[in-house]
């Protein structure tokens, strides 16, 4: 076969892969619905799906400018809603790969209100970002401050049902606490990303058994996992996102040792140390009325909490 006739068919066959790439991204979810009912103990690692979904409203996916053949598959991390213009995630996500240079806003869109990652569905928002925020003291060897903030043009709408914010953990909760991470991170190492975003539960372990697993524990991180199934884990694209602890985002996924390897867990970085960092370079940046309104509402919130 002569050099031009081997050009023409390397062309043919990319095309072929490239609409078959789309054809499975399209039909994606109802593959991953269908086998999640019976044939597979999908991983988040180890995580699941609830038949009522509270939680994935608190959640955006922080993606590229531009996906390159279909919707959403130039998600990188997770992130949490903590006022209509404020998100919440890891310093990681909004820096360049093994450093500390801050991404372009333009670099990055942020798409609220639906668990699907593939199809935009009627309360899909896809807002754009004004300003990245990311810890002076960020360490991309060792993830210490891994945390940062997304600033957003707009503000994100909240009807309570797919999209809302969530309040911050005001105090450090014992371990053994309960907690539930979700994103839609690779469902093992290495592994796919699904459609629809997953759960798992799993609870806050010992500072010591933190600091024994690694040698980057360090003030403002925790860590968290399940003695009894350690495939219960967070994974490779959940980076950012929450763990949820009585109703607040009490950790933001950060680092692990691959995903789900026994005697190890996930870390995250501790919300409630860095309390005051987040009010700085978050809540203060808003307009004074938004500010209020914001306060306002916090308060609201610990009262409904009490009761």
């Amino acid at each position: 076969m002569c050099s031009i006739e081997k050009i023409l068919v390397s062309i043919v066959l990319i095309n072929i892969l490239r609409l078959e790439t789309y054809l499975c991204a399209k039909n994606n979810s109802k593959i991953i619905m269908e086998d999640a009912q019976e044939k597979y103990k999908f991983l988040i690692t180890g995580g699941y799906r609830p038949k009522i979904d509270t939680l994935a409203k608190y959640v955006v996916s922080i993606r590229g400018s531009k996906h390159r053949w279909f919707f959403g598959d130039d998600h990188k991390c997770g992130g949490s809603i903590i006022s209509p213009k404020v998100i919440l995630t890891a310093a990681h996500c909004v820096c360049k790969r093994h450093s500390r240079i801050r991404l372009k806003p333009s670099d990055l869109t942020v798409v609220a209100g639906t668990p699907r990652r593939l199809v935009p569905t009627e309360t899909t928002q896809v807002l754009k970002v004004d300003k990245i925020i990311r810890h002076v003291y960020y360490k991309p060897l060792t993830f210490r401050n891994d945390i940062g903030i997304l600033l957003l043009v707009k503000n994100i709408y909240e009807d309570g049902v797919a999209v809302q914010r969530i309040s911050l953990q005001t105090h450090h909760l014992p371990p053994y606490t309960k907690c539930t991470v979700l994103g839609w991170g690779r469902v093992f190492f290495r592994g796919p990303m699904p459609d629809e975003i997953l759960h798992v539960d799993v609870s806050i372990m010992p500072d010591n058994y933190c600091d024994a697993r690694t040698d980057k524990y360090a003030f403002g991180m925790m860590c968290a996992g399940d003695l009894a199934d350690p495939e219960k884990d967070s994974c490779s694209g959940d980076s950012g996102g929450p763990l949820i602890c009585n109703g607040s985002v009490t950790g933001i996924v950060s680092f692990g040792v691959k995903c789900g390897i026994p005697e190890h867990a996930g870390y995250y970085t501790n919300v409630t140390s860095y309390l005051e960092w987040i009010r700085e370079n978050g809540f203060s940046k808003l307009r004074p009325v938004n500010l209020i309104l914001l306060v306002i509402l916090q308060i609201f919130l610990m009262k409904v909490k009490l009761n």
